[in-house]
């Protein structure tokens, strides 16, 4: 007997869409002014907000996509919560009970980091200890009590879960569920464990690194500089010699998007060659861009 529930989707979806949209579209629109811009300040303004909406688009589409994806499977030998990353396995004699949480008479603390759609992190509370929030939306939340801490799970629909954990209940368990614990941090050790992840990894960030602290050095030696050719295959008008920063931001753009999508590949075995190309990709384009900022002349 196994029941499969779904957290509640659709105030944290639109959420977390809207967010997703706002900070790349106002990255990306920074970005282009600082490329456009004659001014050394304003450069420096409009690429340091670009990193910094940038920085957060990421994590945005890790919440989006393990919202998505989330689910709590009830067995009758026990609960299995999934949510992006995180994976736990709880056998049925070591629940001791679920309630609603709306059942406690006082509001739950949440984490710090939560926002619609996605209630995540530990916290302690008194008269329950550590709480684990796996949720989505406060309305729905139940507790899920265990011997070693509580968890607070979001099924969109909490009555029809209280219902099949009774029958649960009421039948037994035959052959309970092996304790079973994954969290984010755990894949990233193994991930760094794996050498040849490892190399790559380690080489695209270096090379983000180096890239920095090159342009860094350049910038004060130079006037102004082009980044590029126009579509007459001319240089395009060169700008302030700030204007190399952008180099540094789209290495270090392009070695996240390369790490992130070889840590989603990376998960399943059969697709680790995958993982192992996008972050051989990131090291290429770190080399590339080094070379560019190597290789600019300046111009006045």
């Amino acid at each position: 007997m196994n029941t499969l529930f779904f957290p509640s989707r659709r105030n944290g979806l639109i959420f977390h869409g809207v967010l997703f949209t706002l900070l790349s579209g106002g990255g990306g629109l920074s970005f282009w002014t600082a490329l456009h811009q004659d001014l050394g300040s304003d450069v420096i303004f409009y690429l340091g907000l670009s990193v910094l909406l940038l920085a957060l688009v990421p994590v945005i589409v890790y919440r989006l996509v393990s919202l998505w994806r989330a689910s709590y499977t009830l067995e009758r030998d026990g609960l299995r919560i999934r949510w992006g990353l995180r994976a736990e396995d709880i056998p049925l004699p070591q629940i001791e009970w679920i309630r609603p949480a709306s059942d406690l008479g006082f509001a739950l603390r949440q984490p710090l980091t939560s926002t619609p759609g996605a209630f995540l992190g530990n916290v302690s509370v008194e008269g329950l200890g550590a709480v684990e929030f796996i949720a989505s939306d406060v309305r729905t939340m139940l507790l899920v009590a265990t011997h070693t801490k509580v968890y607070v799970i979001s099924p969109a629909d909490p009555n029809a879960f209280m219902r099949s954990f009774r029958r649960v209940i009421e039948m037994g368990s035959l052959s309970p569920l092996s304790s079973f614990s994954a969290r984010p941090a755990a894949f990233l050790e193994r991930v760094w464990a794996d050498r040849p992840a490892r190399i790559l990894l380690a080489a695209g960030f270096g090379l983000s690194l180096a890239l920095f602290f090159l342009v860094s050095f350049r910038i004060p030696t130079m006037a102004r500089v082009s980044l590029g050719f126009d579509a007459a295959r001319q240089p395009m008008e060169p700008g302030p010699a700030e204007s190399l920063l952008l180099l540094s931001v789209m290495g270090g753009f392009a070695y996240a998007v390369d790490l992130l999508s070889g840590l989603f590949f990376y998960r399943i075995e059969s697709r680790r060659p995958l993982a192992y190309l996008l972050w051989g990709a990131g090291v290429v384009i770190g080399l590339l861009l080094l070379a560019g900022a190597l290789l600019a002349r300046s111009s006045g």
